[in-house]
């Protein structure tokens, strides 16, 4: 039986995070005069998903590590001013799946994101219902090796809730939430909405598979 349902946040609820993302690192990279081909950029930035972004620009300006700290600056100029929030836009249906999950499910979201940017801006923003019973971010984990896909985040749900991996789901877009549910020994839930198609859901052997979270219930269904 289903207790627990743990969420990545960014192109799972929200869509077009991915784009915002890349927008604010080629922006920071833009004020470091830095150029990288287009294919390289995304694949530097994609090495590190997950990572804060102080890791991605590492990645990104390995070459200049001395203009790391200036980078991170711009990049949280965009990220706050606007470039960020602004490539958003809510899936419909989110928000009544939210009220009909909350009355069977207890919500947590598991994400790479920043709990300021999504508390203080997102859910103001797209009217996010008071559903969610914990909240954990990466931002909030000192250690960069408990990161996604380290199944640390999802080991922490478990513990406060007294819950078995088989008595929980996990839902995200990108191959660090199935490896994180998998080495969790959790199930994973893989939408297509953000990183992974579903020829690259099924190499990972993930066993569901839905275009979007709000087909999420037709899922639920069989574990009754």
């Amino acid at each position: 039986m289903i207790k627990v349902l743990a969420f990545d946040w960014d192109d799972v609820f929200t869509l077009g995070a991915k784009e915002g993302y890349f927008a604010c690192y080629h922006k920071a990279l833009d004020d470091v005069e830095v150029y990288l081909e287009p294919e390289e950029e995304k694949k530097r930035i994609l090495a590190k998903w997950s990572k804060p972004y102080r890791e991605e620009l590492k990645e990104l300006l390995k070459e200049k590590p001395e203009l790391v700290d200036k980078a991170c600056k711009m990049w949280e100029k965009e990220y706050w001013s606007g470039t960020f929030i602004n490539s958003l836009s809510l899936l419909p249906g989110v928000n009544d799946l939210l009220i009909r999950l909350k009355e069977k499910y207890i919500l947590v979201v598991a994400t790479g994101n920043q709990p300021k940017m999504l508390l203080g801006t997102i859910f103001p923003k797209f009217k996010i219902p008071q559903v969610f019973s914990q909240i954990l971010s990466s931002h909030e984990i000192s250690d960069p090796e408990k990161m996604k896909p380290h199944p640390f985040m999802l080991h922490e749900i478990m513990k406060k809730y007294n819950v078995k991996p088989s008595e929980m789901l996990y839902i995200g877009d990108a191959k660090t939430d199935v490896l994180m549910a998998q080495s969790a020994e959790v199930i994973p839930v893989a939408v297509l909405t953000g990183h992974l198609n579903r020829k690259e859901a099924e190499s990972l052997n993930v066993q569901y598979i839905i275009e979007k979270v709000t087909d999420l219930e037709g899922i639920l269904e069989t574990f009754k």
